[in-house]
């Protein structure tokens, strides 16, 4: 009896912390545009503890949850989006994964890895939201682009360069984050962090100016430059019931840059996203 209330305790606190994301979550409507996909999955592949036993070449990380984020960069409404991961992992080298894209570690050391990767923008359409109407779509996108990530100590940092090359928005992103995380018990880890995005003048052309063809009283016509396009905090908690089973959740608060901010498609400078996610690790 005493082992199995020290279990439900154990689990008291995540399951509060599941519940406190999953009430405003319900409140929103269902859309399905992934523009930030892989932001908004991130917990998921926050972290991955080690196995017991032997490890084989091939690791696999499967999740399904749901994210509460704008219907586009910029808007002022709230959408709800279901959110899968699939994360496929060949001998530390190769990487298939809705969360990182299609990838090389071409340099993999125990606290540093980087190489190329291909990375997908799902771009935008008119019919993402009444705000887009009168606008042109910005199709998907494929991405080649460079990433490392780097640990030290408690900290992780990242950084990648991408330039869309499909047919999409035709621009240059350039990311840089950093993180730090700690355990709060012998299951739970804690993920305190932050991005900031830098985006060319092709990508912003795309998806912040306003041709005067397509300008209306309410959204004058704006000519987008280069600069810096968002910064973003975020807090994850992940919380293993077990090796391979485990919760994941995240609030991120986003800032708009001038550059993106003073667009007319952009409703709101500021703005809040929470996901949840439940997956498993083999």
């Amino acid at each position: 009896m005493s082992s199995l209330k020290s279990y439900l305790g154990n689990l008291l606190y995540p399951l509060l912390t599941v519940l406190a994301f999953v009430m405003p979550l319900s409140d929103v409507r269902a859309e399905s545009r992934y523009n930030d996909w892989e932001l908004w999955s991130s917990p998921a592949n926050a972290v991955l503890p080690a196995k017991r036993g032997p490890a084989g070449p091939l690791s696999v990380n499967v999740a399904a949850g749901a994210v509460a984020a704008p219907e586009f960069l910029g808007s002022d409404t709230i959408a709800m989006k279901p959110l899968p991961l699939l994360d496929v992992n060949y001998a530390g080298k190769l990487f298939l994964s809705t969360q990182q894209g299609i990838g090389w570690n071409a340099w993999h050391k125990r606290t540093l890895r980087a190489g190329p990767r291909i990375t997908f923008d799902f771009g935008r359409t008119a019919s993402d939201s009444p705000s887009l109407a009168g606008l042109p779509d910005i199709e998907v996108g494929t991405e080649l682009g460079l990433f490392i990530e780097s640990f030290v100590a408690s900290w992780r940092f990242k950084g990648d360069i991408r330039k869309e090359v499909g047919g999409g928005h035709g621009g240059v992103l350039l990311n840089g984050e950093a993180a730090w995380g700690s355990r709060w018990s012998k299951k739970a880890s804690f993920i305190l962090g932050a991005r900031v995005t830098y985006m060319d003048d092709t990508y912003a052309e795309s998806y912040f100016s306003v041709a005067g063809a397509n300008a209306t009283a309410a959204r004058p016509a704006h000519a987008a430059a280069a600069g810096f396009r968002d910064i973003n905090a975020y807090a994850q908690i992940v919380y293993d019931f077990t090796q391979s089973f485990y919760v994941a959740t995240e609030l991120r608060g986003t800032n708009l840059f001038e550059q993106a901010a003073d667009s007319p498609i952009a409703e709101s400078d500021v703005f809040f996203t929470g996901s949840l996610m439940v997956g498993y690790r083999f």
